[in-house]
């Protein structure tokens, strides 16, 4: 049993609890609370007027896949082909990679990673800590979602580059609807095989049935209309990755009842469709009522930069309690992860961070982070 104490604690909950005590034992939360009397078998440690917050979640970064360094090494796009549905996050997680240790500076303790965005279909991505002795130890959701992107990466990509389909949009949405055209025409048992033998049509049957959701990176309000437009027709789950100019359409994408992860928009406009990318989204998103959770997209904005994009978005209207929801608990509950993460709560996985100062004060930073009750960064 270890005990911490004297601290500012934010539950992160429904009632935005503060408290005195954290006690965790074998890696969970075991009681929060006011100060009461200590065992004499635990561990207490003074962490002497620091602010301690959950760990940090972000739900759509390239964290251990993406090089940094030289493309030469880039693990995270499978140039070969548009259409490769079978890609698995996993098979490319390089957990020794310093974008874990980046992010456990930063304070973040849970990534979802995969993929990136020059595939119309890219791959399954995966939900993992950022800490953990091995990559198993670190899985919390193996199969999260299958990720595709509309717009001009693929086009980009295979049209101007390689002088293959997709060359339009036109062609990126009939890409996407074949497969699940193709899934949907399987016998149920065909597709029972399918998804026992990982045959390509697998991810398709396990968005259409309800197993994972359809992640479609899209920027462009037409972009973000027809993705929303090819998930009513499938009758799937999708998650609207980035929704960049979702704040041009706030009604349209309210009216679907989709989620999104929004960002990054610290950002110069790498690109002609994130032009319009804005902070405000985040405001904007908060008085529709359109759950949200905000993004890095590493390495686009460095992982460890993650409270800082939530800090932008206050600078642009959006209240402080929502900024750090977005990037604890509601980002849990996207991922329906929130029974084990993104709220200091009892029971919940002991994953939090000591900050020297209120976490979206300029002087803040990560004194230490802790994934599963063990501590795996200290700042000098």
């Amino acid at each position: 049993m270890i005990i911490f104490h004297n601290a500012k604690f934010l539950a992160v909950n429904e009632q935005n609890d503060t408290f005195e005590q954290l006690w965790i034992d074998d890696g969970r939360i075991v009681y929060t609370g006011p100060a009461k009397e200590i065992p004499d078998n635990a561990e207490k440690i003074d962490l002497q007027g620091a602010f301690v917050t959950p760990g940090l979640i972000d739900i759509h970064a390239h964290v251990g896949t993406w090089a940094e360094v030289t493309e030469d090494i880039n693990d995270a796009n499978e140039y070969s082909e548009p259409f490769t549905p079978l890609m698995h996050a996993l098979d490319s997680v390089d957990i020794r990679h310093f974008s874990f240790q980046h992010a456990l500076e930063g304070g973040v303790t849970t990534v979802q990673t995969g993929s990136g965005s020059a595939n119309v279909i890219g791959g399954i991505w995966s939900i993992l800590k950022t800490a953990g002795p091995t990559l198993a130890s670190r899985v919390l959701v193996e199969r999260s979602g299958l990720k595709g992107a509309l717009g001009e990466n693929p086009k980009n990509v295979f049209g101007n580059q390689y002088k293959r389909k997709p060359m339009t949009r036109m062609a990126i949405a009939q890409l996407l609807r074949d497969g699940f055209q193709r899934a949907t025409r399987l016998s149920e048992e065909v597709k029972s095989e399918h998804v026992k033998h990982n045959l390509e049509l697998r991810p398709f049957i396990e968005v259409l049935r309800g197993e994972m959701p359809l992640r479609l990176h899209c920027h462009r309000a037409d972009d973000i209309m027809t993705a929303i437009r090819i998930a009513k027709e499938f009758n799937v789950q999708l998650h609207l990755e980035h929704c960049t100019e979702g704040h041009m359409i706030v009604d349209a994408v309210k009216a679907s009842g989709f989620n999104a992860t929004v960002g990054p928009y610290m950002l110069t406009p790498s690109k002609y469709e994130t032009r319009n990318s804005t902070p405000a989204i985040a405001k904007i998103f908060k008085e529709h009522t359109i759950p949200f959770a905000i993004m890095t997209d590493h390495p686009f904005v460095p992982i460890q930069y993650l409270k800082y994009c939530a800090s932008e978005a206050i600078r642009y209207g959006l209240d402080e309690e929502t900024a750090l929801k977005s990037i604890t608990i509601h980002a849990a509950k996207l991922v329906q992860l929130d029974h084990r993460i993104g709220s200091l709560e009892v029971g919940k996985d002991a994953d939090f961070v000591v900050w020297s100062h209120p976490i979206f004060e300029t002087e803040a930073k990560a004194l230490q982070t802790y994934v599963n009750g063990k501590k795996y960064y200290e700042a000098e």
